[in-house]
């Protein structure tokens, strides 16, 4: 068993290679600790009499068990939307974990890259890179598709934008269909 201080009291992490009897021991000396508030943590194969004992030890202390949780190093913090509320200028570059949403458009010469979806309010010039992190389930929606290049995970596609004319489709979606990027009018299904 490993512990450390957190800001509210203190992390108690329990290994597959902890005995009830080393388990008691390390308890026993640390039993000052205990009389706060105490998160645990558990490996994957951890009996549940072992969580049952530092339950009763930190009663005994006086101390509340507020979690019982994986490890933080397994848990991986799910990425935030980044919302952008401006027109993206050429040279401008715009990076998420997450989806990307840009409420206006975006200019040739710009760059979106987007762990998940890439969605633009307005007109798509520049170019849009959707599932950068291998998400092949990831789309690139816009009002308007103009960009030179598209991305979805591994996939490339190039355009030409300057022979759209302006007119067409309005609200079209980009998407991985059999390991290439296809541009289509967005329909409510066309997602899936």
């Amino acid at each position: 068993m490993k512990a450390r201080g957190t800001r509210g009291g203190i992390l108690l992490s329990l290994g597959s290679e902890d005995t009830l009897e080393v388990l008691a021991d390390a308890l026993r000396e640390q039993a000052e600790l205990l009389a706060g508030t105490v998160i645990v943590e558990v490996a994957e194969k951890v009996p549940f009499e072992h969580v049952a004992l530092v339950a009763a030890k930190v009663e005994e202390a006086g101390g509340v068990v507020k979690d019982v949780r994986p490890p933080s190093s397994v848990m991986q913090a799910r990425a935030e939307t980044v919302i952008v509320a401006r027109t993206v200028r050429s040279g401008g570059r715009v990076v998420s974990g997450g989806s990307l949403v840009v409420l206006g458009d975006v200019n040739a010469g710009a760059e979106l890259v987007a762990d998940g979806d890439v969605i633009v309010t307005g007109l798509l010039r520049g170019m849009a890179h959707a599932g950068a992190s291998g998400n092949e389930k990831a789309l690139i929606y816009a009002e308007r598709i103009l960009a030179s290049q598209l991305r979805i995970a591994g996939a490339l596609a190039q355009g030409d934008p300057s022979a759209a004319d302006g007119s067409g489709p309005r609200h079209e979606v980009a998407l991985l269909v059999d390991g290439a990027i296809v541009v289509r009018p967005w329909t409510s299904g066309a997602g899936g």
